[in-house]
């Protein structure tokens, strides 16, 4: 709809309309992962409502490397972080394609590694 608008008035040719809906489907992301979060954290064990709520960050894209080598790569979003008290060895990340949170673990020489998917938020909190 948005891709035969642009094109239309002429602004666009057909890939870059799709690069456009993507970017403005993706701005809609961070809200539906912040809803998901919010509906998982009720479930959860007070100490591990209150570990989310030092990690949880706003969700950021990032590239996370889809096996321990590092040579292949995956677009993820970022939803917990390190803050340099009480961390885990992992991070929650949410897989936009799979609508699906995963676990993240940097493993030697640094390899920010994808574990995969691990179901709804509360499951993956509960799988770290």
């Amino acid at each position: 709809m948005l891709n035969d608008e642009l094109k239309s008035r002429g602004h666009v040719n057909s890939t870059l309309g799709a690069l456009v809906l993507i970017m403005a489907e993706s701005k809609d992301i961070p809200a539906q992962i912040q809803a998901s979060v919010a509906d998982g954290l009720r479930g959860l064990a007070p100490h591990l409502q209150s570990w989310l709520h030092e990690h949880l960050i706003e969700p950021r894209q990032v590239q996370l490397a889809t096996d321990p080598k590092g040579s292949s790569f995956k677009h993820l979003w970022l939803i917990t972080n390190h803050v340099g008290k009480n961390d885990s060895n992992c991070r929650i990340v949410y897989d936009d394609e799979a609508d699906s949170f995963g676990l993240e673990c940097t493993i030697e020489p640094g390899v920010e590694w994808y574990m995969g998917n691990y179901g709804s938020f509360a499951e993956t909190v509960e799988n770290m």
